[in-house]
Parts: C-alpha cells; sequence; structure tokens
C-alpha cells in the first residue's frame, strides 16, 4: 500500500511507499516505507534519508492515518543518517529504527541506538546472521529480521535457533507466499513482510453469491465506453448499503459541499463519471474481499490500475488502451481478495479475452509483462524492474514517474476511503 507526500502526480518530488507487515494472524502490525520519486535521479529507489528528511519537512498525506490507527513504521537508516540523529523525525510511540549488523564495529552509532530505544524507539536488526561480534546490537534489538525468501526449513530453523536468547521478536522478510508464510510462522516468527499477501491464502472453487455477483453487474455498469447516469442511479439504488456510503462520502467534510446531496442521481452527477468509478471499483472490491488483508490489497488493487494506465498513456506506441489496462490493474488481485481461482472470476468480468488471459497469468500474453513490472515496483525490486522497462523499450524516467503518480494518486484515495467509512 502507499501514501504520498503531496496529492500533486505532476510533482517532482519524492513520494513515500509503504509495506505492509503482518503479526502471525495476518493483522497488519505495520509498514515499512522508503521513497520513490525524483524523475531526475538515476534509480527508482531513494535512500533512507529521503524519508525521514521528507517525514520531518511535510505532514505528507496518509502519516496521520497511520497515526490514528497506532499502527508502527519501520524505516532503514544508515551511519550517517543515524549521526545526524534523523529517526527523531518519526514520533518514538510509532517508529522502529532499523538498521545492518555492520553498525556493531562503529561505537559512535550503537550510542546513539542505545539513545534511541531508551527514548522509546523500537530497533530493528536486518539481516541477522548470528555472528558473536555483534552480540551487543542484538542485545539492544526489539526485533531481528532474517530473508527467508530461498531457505530451507532445516537453515531457518538454525537461524531461529541463534537468534531466541535475544528479546527480541523475529520478522520473516521477503515471505513470497502463502505457503511460506505458514512454514515460518510454524518455526516461530512474529512478524512477517513481503508479497505473500498478494497471492490466495485459500482457493476453492465455489459459486458466487447474489451479492458478489450483483457486485459485478454494477461493475460491468460502468465500465461502458458511454456513461449511462440514469441507469448507474437505478442500479446503486437497489444496493442500501453502497447507497448509504455514497451519499455519506460525498457529504462528508473531505468534499465541503455548501448543500447536501439529496439523491443518488445528484450524486453520481456531482461527483463525475470518471471519479464515481474509481469509488465504486475500490467500494466493490473491499465489500466482495473474503480477505483479512483487504484493505491492503484494495488499495494497491486501484494504485497498480492507474500506474498502468499511466504507462500506456506515456506510451501510445504500443496501442493499448490506457482504461483497459486501469482495469487490468485493478483485478489484478482479484483472486487474493475472493479465495477464487481467476479462471472463474473472469468469467464475471466485462473484459476482452487477451486482458482475461493476462488475469490468468498465460505465459505467453503481451499484457502479463506489465504485470510484472507492477509487482517490481511493488516490492522495490528495483534491478528486475530496471530490466523489465529495457526488455519492453520504455522510458525509464517516465515508467517511474508514473509508479510515482500512482502513489500519490492512491495515497490520497486511502485518505478518501477512510473519510467516507
Amino acid at each position: 500500500m502507499t501514501m504520498t507526500k503531496t496529492p500533486n502526480e505532476n510533482s517532482n518530488s519524492v513520494s513515500i511507499v509503504r509495506q505492509p507487515i503482518f503479526d502471525k494472524k495476518r493483522r497488519l502490525w505495520g509498514y515499512e516505507i522508503f521513497c520513490v520519486g525524483i524523475v531526475e535521479s538515476t534509480g527508482p529507489g531513494h535512500s533512507e534519508e529521503s524519508v525521514a528528511v521528507n517525514v520531518a519537512s511535510s505532514a505528507y498525506i496518509g502519516f496521520q492515518q497511520i497515526m490514528d490507527r497506532g499502527k508502527k513504521v519501520m524505516v532503514n537508516f544508515n551511519e550517517k543518517s543515524i549521526l545526524e540523529n534523523l529517526p527523531y523525525a518519526f514520533p518514538q510511540h510509532l517508529a522502529a529504527v532499523m538498521v545492518t549488523e555492520d553498525m556493531v564495529g562503529r561505537p559512535n552509532v550503537l550510542d546513539v541506538l542505545s539513545r534511541l530505544k531508551s527514548d522509546g524507539y523500537l530497533i530493528v536488526v536486518r539481516g541477522f546472521t548470528g555472528n558473536s561480534v555483534c552480540d551487543p546490537l542484538y542485545r539492544m534489538a526489539d526485533i531481528i529480521g532474517t530473508d527467508v525468501s530461498e531457505r530451507q526449513k532445516d537453515e531457518l530453523t538454525g537461524t531461529l535457533e541463534l537468534a531466541r536468547p535475544y528479546d527480541a521478536l523475529l520478522l520473516a522478510a521477503q515471505v513470497t507466499e502463502p505457503v511460506r508464510f505458514e512454514l515460518c510462522r510454524e518455526l516461530g516468527f512474529s512478524l512477517f513482510h513481503g508479497s505473500f499477501f498478494k497471492s490466495p491464502e485459500k482457493i476453492t472453487v465455489r459459486k458466487f453469491t447474489s451479492g458478489e455477483v450483483s457486485r459485478f453487474n454494477l461493475l460491468q455498469v460502468i465500465e461502458k465506453d458511454q456513461p449511462d447516469f440514469d441507469q448507474l442511479a437505478k442500479t446503486i439504488q437497489t444496493d442500501v448499503s453502497i447507497s448509504f456510503r455514497l451519499l455519506a462520502f460525498l457529504n462528508s467534510s473531505a468534499f465541503g459541499l455548501p448543500q447536501k446531496i439529496k439523491s443518488i442521481r445528484q450524486a453520481i452527477l456531482l461527483l463525475g463519471w470518471q471519479k464515481i468509478k474509481n469509488w465504486l471499483r475500490v467500494v466493490l472490491l473491499s465489500d466482495m474481499s473474503r480477505s483479512i488483508d483487504v484493505s491492503e490489497l484494495v488499495l494497491l488493487s486501484a494504485q497498480r490500475g492507474r500506474f498502468l494506465e499511466l504507462v500506456a498513456r506515456e506510451h501510445d506506441f504500443w496501442g493499448f488502451d490506457p482504461n483497459s489496462l486501469n482495469l487490468l490493474g485493478i483485478f489484478s488481485l482479484l483472486d487474493a481478495l475472493l479465495g477464487i481461482p481467476m479462471t472463474e472470476i473472469v468469467k464475471y468480468l466485462p473484459l476482452e479475452d487477451k486482458l482475461k488471459a493476462a488475469l490468468c497469468r498465460e505465459p505467453s500474453n503481451e499484457y502479463l509483462p506489465l504485470l510484472h513490472l507492477a509487482g517490481y515496483f511493488e516490492e522495490a525490486r528495483w534491478a528486475e524492474a530496471e530490466k523489465m522497462i529495457q526488455q519492453l523499450n520504455l522510458d525509464a524516467g517516465k515508467v517511474k514517474a508514473a509508479f510515482q503518480a500512482s502513489v500519490n494518486w492512491a495515497g490520497g484515495l486511502a485518505v478518501l476511503q477512510s473519510n467516507s467509512s
């Protein structure tokens, strides 16, 4: 999921991107955050100084949400940023200061970390090896993290045995799939970070409920080529829940309207066809979801759709329809949201066959590399993102700007959704 410093999509400022961290019950514990943006820079990623400086210099959209929800914020810091006291840009009751093991050889850094811990900050050691030389740092740690992506059970068990003597929670980093999450949970890890939540936890073949079918029907109404306000109003009015939320959404203080909305049709006309489509897509996906990670997945879906749409607009030589790519991104996590095979879901989606094939991850599909590209950016896999950009003959600056803009857009959407819930 993401949040943003400013709502201006055309800004060259950095954007703050958040990646969720879950506990054993897959409840949201907090976020690791990092920066992306600045079109003129050479690489997609940005340093930990960028995160802290931007937090210190502005109250960017979305951070207040995290504070209000009491979720933790984990940020990586290097020696320079520690010595400059940049962690103090974050509130101590929320911040987890993440460092690497090589800090142990730098006494001044350990002194600052000790002071941070005394002041209420959590200390996180990533890349745990169990090296006895790092014992002073391990004893200071509140959380010890290790990459679990390509490690076998026996190796992970050995790592856990080395970490258990220390009074710290164990963080499994780069958990790529639900099966790996279950393994790490059984072994004794307490916190989990990675892309596993974007994959279906349990896939079942079941019939859609009447409520789910009606929501797919509503999706088909809003995806027509020509706006039909009367039909949309009539369809929304048959759903009490969505009608109520739409009126509450527009009557909220976020809009500051001089008069109250009195009808569904008036609400639709006031919001406009494109905005009502964006709002309804998110609401409908949230309603249909059976996943406990729903809020993260839905907003990530919306962000991914916006990213693919903007990439298509900036590279029109492909001949891809930006609106179709928006839908591709939005629907690309439906199997994780619904717990149903994508092959069953696409039967209900208002998409052409090639887009349905992409959602089903058919390997020869021409749209599939774009879904991979979106995933690389979301997971901060910069080297793979750069390689895919070259493979697709894309303009790296425009792609990075599109991702930043999608981050900003989704951050603003998250705030509006929060205000209307």
